[in-house]
């Protein structure tokens, strides 16, 4: 009996210590994997902005439009500003992020870059967002011309 419950006591040692060997092996995939994970944050809240874009040109040009001799005309013309600045900071981040990021760069490089660039998304998107719908709700409200009727 006692050489049982030493046998299984080797045994279980020895899975244990196989079992510790991975885990350090996982650490280090694991710092990888963090870069990867940050650079995707970054990458997917780009993926959601982007798209704006457009939107955000065709809304500023009619918000421009509509402040020709109308009484808002600051009002209109301060909603396309924003959202002329809210394109302006996205194309210059995605030309920083572009000459600037590197795979050469060590891990804990690519960390701290990466979470800077997650926060300069984040606050991109949050800017775009409410230019958007601060245009959208100002060109909403636009009086329609008598003679359009």
């Amino acid at each position: 009996m006692k050489k049982i419950t030493l046998l299984a006591f080797i045994l279980g040692l020895s899975f244990a210590c196989q079992n510790n060997a991975p885990a350090d092996e996982n650490t280090e995939s694991s710092s990888i994997s963090e870069s990867e994970s940050l650079k995707k944050e970054v990458m997917d809240i780009h993926d959601e902005v982007m798209p704006q874009m457009t939107p955000m040109g065709k809304l500023q040009a009619q918000l421009q439009e509509a402040s020709i001799g109308s009484e808002d005309s600051l009002t209109y013309m301060t909603a396309a500003q924003d959202l002329k600045f809210a394109k302006q900071a996205m194309m210059e981040w995605m030309r920083n992020f572009s000459s600037t990021f590197n795979d050469n760069m060590s891990e804990e490089e690519k960390i701290e870059f990466l979470s800077a660039e997650k926060n300069k998304m984040q606050r991109i998107d949050s800017l775009t967002k409410v230019a958007l719908d601060r245009g959208q709700e100002i060109f909403t409200a636009i009086p329609v011309a008598q003679d359009s009727l």
